[in-house]
């Protein structure tokens, strides 16, 4: 694994009990849903969609998902976790996660990659402007 990086855009995690598994740690697939919530606030924050619980025309749909656990996390804990855009193709983009505790450890890495999707044609889509715009060309794959 290569040295964890904290990334430009933070989000602070409160861990619950009720995450904890049977072995005394946060549940691994919990992450997973920490991740999506920093990217939700991600994407929300940089205007990147409209509104998750409104109906859109397109959006992100995940197409995969890769997470390196580094360290356990135990309740309680506050996590933050920082992420941003990795790469943008004409259809698609990658966004990069680190998780830290409260001592400055890296509990986690993670990538997730997405297809600009249009739900009306039912087909991956060309990426918005805004894309272009936040993130330029010096990410293009």
């Amino acid at each position: 694994m290569s040295k964890p990086t904290k990334y430009k855009h933070k989000f602070i995690q409160q861990v619950v009990w009720g995450e904890m598994d049977a072995f005394g740690h946060v549940n691994n697939v919990t992450y997973v849903r920490y991740f999506e919530s920093a990217r939700a606030d991600y994407f929300t924050k940089e205007g990147l969609w409209d509104s998750p619980v409104k109906p859109v025309k397109a959006g992100p749909v995940l197409t995969h998902l890769d997470m390196d656990y580094r360290k356990q996390v135990v309740f309680p804990a506050t996590l933050e976790i920082t992420l941003e855009v990795n790469t943008i193709s004409s259809r698609a983009f990658s966004v990069i996660c680190s998780m830290w505790n409260e001592e400055n450890e890296c509990v986690l890495t993670g990538n997730a990659s997405f297809v600009w999707f249009d739900f009306e044609l039912q087909k991956p889509s060309a990426l918005p402007e805004l894309f272009k715009i936040k993130f330029g060309n010096t990410n293009l794959v």
